[in-house]
């Protein structure tokens, strides 16, 4: 495996873990805060180990989170809806750090519990594999 690779593959491992430990935490305000912070750097982690891989793997140079997402689906590595739930999250991603709301805050650590988690888990699975 590409050394570049290989290294952010383990930032990534470390960021889902991390992310994984808070959510199995009681929620409170404070976990709910704390969830979506390492969802937001779990996030980042996501897309540029994606995008490592996708150059590594099948000489694909992408820019941009979603671009990342929708080259995963082109080589035929995630199925369209895991496609369309990346797109989604990314959105969510996009959406929580430019406003805080705490409506939508509420709405998105459910989100990240329930979808986006597994999402990022799929693609760390690929990467590996």
């Amino acid at each position: 495996m590409d050394k570049t690779l290989e290294l952010k593959l383990q930032e990534f491992q470390k960021a889902i873990d991390s992310l994984k430990e808070a959510l199995q935490t009681q929620k409170n305000d404070l976990i709910r805060d704390s969830s979506i912070k390492r969802f937001e750097y779990s996030f980042e982690l996501l897309w540029k180990t994606t995008k490592i891989y996708l150059s590594v793997v099948f000489g694909v140079d992408v820019f941009s989170p979603k671009e990342c997402f929708r080259e995963l689906r082109r080589n035929q590595k995630i199925s369209d809806s895991d496609t369309e739930g990346l797109l989604k999250m990314a959105d969510d991603r996009n959406e929580i750090i430019h406003t805080y709301n705490e409506k939508f805050a509420d709405e998105l650590y459910v989100k990240i519990k329930k979808e986006y988690y597994g999402l990022m888990e799929l693609v760390l699975k690929i990467i590996k594999a």
